[in-house]
């Protein structure tokens, strides 16, 4: 299922909807293009080389324990182009961790990453996550797990790196396009053109559920934003005190070619 706010492309939304919904099962990757040829590809560069470095702090609640919190940079490097098993050209994603700058880079994870005229999609965990959909705009609305075999009961692994989870329940998240082509400062960086998606923004007395994400043109992800999280007891503390569940933060610290 997706969404389309803008009623003046009734085709493209047709075209879309049969090509997504035909490819739940399997997880392939339409190939049709849209008639619209602005479709901002760029906010999801594919080439071989490309890496973006991140700082990220990820604090964990637990019933029993304090807060643990985590400061570390994570790397990741499109290391290679292949064709996957259903034909279609994708890209091996590696993931380098470190506790700071003075450190080396170690190996820590292995994503995919794929993009068409219709898609741009993360494969991680062995979770398919539809993270932008084209042509882009302002309002536009998706199921960005639509992949998943069982959205109402399925289960993912939502993780920075391999020794930290957490399981959190997705039912159906819509994502939407906000502040399309919107400059953006982050830290030293000046983007000229971003967007952020809002995956998830839910929050009353007892869950948060606050995921958000943004992209810059030609660069790819520059920020990153999650609380999952379960308040405890408002009669037995001081809302809003969390019980148990995550916050983590990630931020551009560096990008280029190798």
């Amino acid at each position: 299922m997706t969404f389309v706010n803008n009623p003046t492309k009734p085709l493209l939304y047709v075209l879309f909807t049969f090509i997504l919904g035909s490819s739940l099962g399997s997880c392939n990757v339409g190939t049709l293009e849209p008639e619209n040829a602005d479709l901002g590809l760029e906010y999801f560069p594919l080439e071989v080389g490309r890496y973006i470095d991140y700082q990220v702090e990820d604090i964990q609640y637990t019933l029993l324990n304090p807060p643990d919190t985590n400061r570390y940079q994570i790397r990741e490097l499109i290391a290679e182009e292949f064709t996957d098993i259903e034909g279609n050209p994708a890209f091996r994603l590696e993931r380098y961790r470190r506790i700071d700058a003075n450190a080396s880079w170690r190996l820590d994870s292995v994503w995919q990453a794929k993009r068409n005229n219709n898609q741009a999609i993360i494969i991680q965990n062995n979770r398919a996550l539809i993270k932008l959909v084209f042509p882009l705009e302002e309002g536009i609305e998706w199921v960005g797990t639509a992949f998943f075999k069982n959205t109402k009961t399925d289960t993912v692994i939502n993780n920075m790196t391999q020794d930290t989870t957490i399981q959190e329940t997705f039912i159906g998240d819509r994502y939407e396009v906000q502040r399309f082509n919107q400059p953006l400062t982050l830290g030293s960086f000046s983007f000229d053109s971003t967007l952020t998606v809002i995956q998830k923004n839910d929050s009353n007395r007892v869950n948060i559920d606050r995921r958000k994400e943004v992209y810059a043109a030609n660069v790819g992800l520059v920020y990153k934003d999650s609380t999952v999280a379960t308040y405890c007891d408002p009669t037995e503390c001081s809302f809003p005190e969390i019980d148990f569940g995550r916050k983590s933060r990630q931020i551009i610290i560096g990008f280029g070619k190798l």
